[in-house]
């Protein structure tokens, strides 16, 4: 006779409390390939476990385009960043007078 245990798996609720929270945040920083992947991955599981090969096929470079889609915003989010974070407001040599200092004593009113 096998003794059951009150106490739920560990890994599993860590899994459990994990997994969704990784979705979501992914899921929500690229809601259109997120999508498409999970897409892909079920026409990828059902032509499998069905046997028919071009779904599997359909699902696999559903998911594979998808992924790329996502790694080539990712680069350009990264050169976009690059660039904005280069650009200089104020020229390194200006050609006009500095400000004068200013002074803590006041002056009489004109």
């Amino acid at each position: 006779m096998a003794v059951r245990s009150t106490h739920p798996n560990i890994i599993t609720h860590q899994m459990n409390a994990i997994f969704p929270t990784v979705l979501k945040r992914l899921y929500r920083k690229e809601p259109i390939s997120s999508f498409l992947i999970i897409v892909g991955a079920v026409d990828a599981i059902l032509g499998g476990v069905n046997e028919v090969g071009t779904l599997m096929i359909l699902g696999l470079l559903t998911s594979g385009m998808a992924i790329g889609y996502r790694w080539w915003c990712i680069q350009q989010s990264e050169t976009t960043s690059e660039r904005k974070s280069k650009q200089l407001y104020l020229s390194p040599s200006s050609n006009q007078t500095p400000l004068p200092n200013l002074d803590s004593r006041r002056r009489p009113p004109l």
